[in-house]
């Protein structure tokens, strides 16, 4: 399991000139760390006697995004194992095989979508009664969940390309469109008021 290697072993893998981890996998880190940051704002500010107010809701993200978090680092080893699934599949040019094996990526993929979308709602209440001096941590933590965002989409997308099931595909892409639009407006708010906090403070 990567999760349990050191990250030198999993960048040099993603480097090299084999098929996993891939895309997926790194976009699942890219959203771990994104959280991880922005439970580090939540970590300073709690016990912060400037912050004291914002110290019971501040216990209560950290321990939502601990959680999104751990899910999030389950997906990087579970990317993984489906792909290795989708490509197994393919030799079988069974086309039932490869679409239940696409769909079960698709789900992967959406829910680093998902998880992306959670991970940034905190960030909007952190951004605006955070600790000051880890500000521009909110806005990386949302960057890199952004980042997470987009990269699950891309894997979605082609997943749905490949599947044959119209039906499923046709009910899967307005839950596509309505997360974009949702975690675009989340991205936005929280960068927005992370550069306000930045300018006023």
């Amino acid at each position: 399991m990567y999760i349990l290697e050191p990250i030198k072993q999993y960048i040099d893998d993603l480097a090299a000139r084999q098929s996993t981890p891939g895309g997926g996998s790194a976009a699942a880190l890219s959203g771990a760390v994104g959280t991880a940051l922005l439970e580090m704002v939540c970590n300073f500010t709690i016990g912060n006697e400037r912050y004291k107010e914002f110290a019971d809701e501040a216990q209560e993200n950290l321990i939502y995004l601990e959680n999104i978090r751990g899910r999030f680092s389950e997906l990087i080893d579970r990317d993984v194992e489906v792909y290795a699934a989708i490509r197994n599949a393919f030799k079988t040019r069974d086309k039932k095989v490869i679409d239940k094996a696409l769909k079960k990526g698709y789900y992967v993929s959406l829910n680093i979508c998902e998880l992306s979308r959670d991970g940034m709602r905190p960030g909007l209440v952190l951004a605006d009664k955070g600790s000051v001096n880890l500000i521009t941590d909110v806005g990386c933590g949302a960057e890199l969940l952004n980042a997470a965002f987009n990269s699950g989409v891309f894997n979605a997308e082609i997943n749905l390309k490949g599947i044959d099931d119209e039906v499923f595909v046709s009910g899967e892409r307005p839950v596509l469109k309505a997360l974009k639009g949702e975690t675009a407006g989340l991205y936005k708010d929280v960068i927005s008021q992370s550069k306000k906090r930045m300018e006023g403070e």
